[in-house]
């Protein structure tokens, strides 16, 4: 599983063009091109001889996905006897993961493979300290039926053009193993059947105003509806109804050249909101405000003290009859939930019947795979033989084979073709109802910093202050925080400009190296992004800086 983010107003185009920046401004020291795998560096495990591998990941925390994992280790050495897998959990709280082995790959005592967010592969990558995999990737497997290693993989190489661009040397570093595209962003809600035929709900919700219906059967029967947490929740519940508002909205402030750029439309909200196009009187803002806040009294009790865990156990204990959370913790609730009946509904969709800015849809996703995976040890070249055998493992871990059980295991889908959706998987997939590619949502609760919206939505939800009072901590700090990213962006130091002449000077050392022409196009392509952002800055934001 990968570790969550809350998606708000950063597209995953958006932070291509970020990382691009970051990767073209804090390189310079990086090392040379990494050599990859050719053809004689691929094959079966040796024999005669024993190996003993590590194995690295955060996925204890998540007991499907360690469970899926360890099998395919089991299974692996079945085959091979003579391979010794040792799978090491580490957690990722308080970023120990990366602290770790930032201090492991110094020493040269890092595991063999260990699994990567995007981040960790492009730092990782940068710094040389794991396998370039694009030779290894550009050969058939021993399970992929003559097929490049690359084409087995939802959307072949396509899907790694983001991970190509993001780091320094423009290559593939990692192994896709679990996840795939598809999942939709508005996680789904559990519901305890049970409690929902007592109240005499008898059909799951789809839409907003059926689910607000719902809620209140259910609390004028002496039931919680929904079991909310601080934090995690306010998120989410703020966010994955935004998404449903208001197409394209901010556009109208902008000149028509900026329009149809999904790359450009954080940037433009962003601006809207620093120059007042969007204020605190704007209708789909004020709309969405109103929405949460009639929502809110569906909450248990003391909600605005309730952790993560304990809202998850008043769900697990029948005390409230709806849980917002995602697929990874479905094995969990399936091998401790045994006394009432429950199951998964997809987020509701909001109608015209409840707003007249929703949209009637849900944003779409990415069609290709994230940068994320498992990134092999550099070290492991100074032992080609071991080097072989865990390349031979990911080869058969990422077999459709293995992937299909893997999927049902760890109740996830695959970043591998072909592979089947589980049954229980698809209340979390995307439907026909995702097609929106820039919904403006809530512009106040997106551009603010996430522990001070935070804060003040749970004095609102709770009643210590009003909605006009909401607004006002919302404002100052909408206004903090667009001043900040304007002038960050502006500044010729640390801002696009920077970032604009390293890629500049990247561009002519990848055309002197004669280097993939399709990693020069797409360079080019993120250059003449930048250059439109920095153009909306100047034109619209600057002027209100003065």
């Amino acid at each position: 599983m990968k570790p969550y983010l809350c998606r708000t107003a950063f597209s995953r185009q958006t932070a291509v063009i970020l990382t691009l920046a970051v990767v073209a401004a804090g390189c310079s020291n990086a090392q040379s091109l990494p050599a990859s795998g050719d053809k004689k560096d691929a094959g079966a495990v040796p024999g005669g001889k024993t190996f003993e591998l590590k194995l690295m990941d955060w996925q204890g925390q998540n007991p499907t996905y360690q469970a899926a994992y360890d099998h395919v280790i089991q299974e692996y050495m079945k085959l091979h006897p003579n391979v010794k897998i040792e799978h090491i959990y580490q957690p990722l709280a308080n970023n120990g993961y990366d602290k770790l082995l930032d201090t492991q790959f110094i020493s040269h005592n890092a595991p063999d493979a260990m699994q990567l967010s995007g981040d960790m592969i492009n730092k990782y990558t940068n710094q040389g300290y794991i396998i370039n995999m694009e030779g290894y990737l550009n050969q058939p497997t021993p399970f992929s039926e003559g097929k490049k290693w690359i084409d087995t993989f939802v959307g072949g190489e396509a899907s790694f053009l983001d991970a190509k661009i993001a780091n320094r040397f423009g290559v593939i570093s990692f192994i896709p193993v679990d996840g795939g595209p598809g999942i939709a962003e508005n996680r789904p809600f559990y519901y305890n059947k049970d409690l929902l035929q007592k109240a005499g709900v008898t059909e799951v919700p789809k839409t907003w105003k059926q689910f607000i219906e719902a809620c209140k059967k259910l609390k004028d029967a002496g039931i919680t509806p929904i079991a909310a947490d601080k934090e995690r929740f306010v998120n989410w519940i703020n966010v994955w109804t935004s998404n449903q508002f208001a197409e394209n909205y901010a556009s109208r402030f902008f000149d028509a050249k900026y329009d149809n750029i999904k790359e450009l439309y954080a940037t433009k909200r962003s601006i809207a909101a620093l120059t007042g196009k969007i204020d605190r009187k704007d209708p789909i803002l004020n709309a969405h405000i109103d929405l949460i806040k009639e929502f809110s009294q569906y909450w248990q009790d003391g909600w605005a003290g309730t952790g993560e865990q304990a809202a998850q156990q008043l769900f697990m204990y029948q005390k409230a009859a709806f849980l917002l959370d995602g697929n990874w913790n479905y094995g969990y609730y399936k091998d401790n939930i045994k006394d009432f009946a429950w199951d998964v509904m997809p987020f509701p969709v909001i109608t015209k019947e409840t707003s007249p800015y929703a949209e009637e849809a849900f944003p779409k996703g990415a069609s290709t795979l994230a940068t994320y995976g498992w990134g092999l040890n550099k070290d492991l070249e100074k032992d080609p033989d071991k080097l072989k055998v865990v390349v031979d493992f990911f080869h058969f871990a990422t077999s459709k084979e293995a992937q299909n059980k893997f999927v049902e295991t760890a109740i996830t889908n695959s970043p591998v073709e072909g592979v089947r959706v589980p049954d229980v998987m698809k209340p979390f997939m995307e439907t026909e109802r995702n097609k929106l590619r820039n919904p403006n949502g809530n512009t106040f609760f997106l551009e603010v910093e996430p522990t001070a919206r935070v804060a003040a939505s749970q004095q609102f939800y709770t009643g210590r202050i009003d909605k006009e009072q909401y607004l006002t901590l919302l404002e100052e700090n909408v206004r903090k925080s667009t001043t900040k990213k304007a002038k960050d962006q502006l500044d010729d130091k640390i801002g696009l400009p920077n970032a604009m002449a390293a890629v500049e000077k990247q561009i002519a050392e990848l055309e002197s190296a004669q280097a993939a022409q399709i990693l020069i196009v797409t360079k080019k392509k993120s250059l003449e992004m930048m250059k439109l952002q920095l153009e909306l800055y100047k034109k619209y934001a600057e002027p209100a800086l003065k």
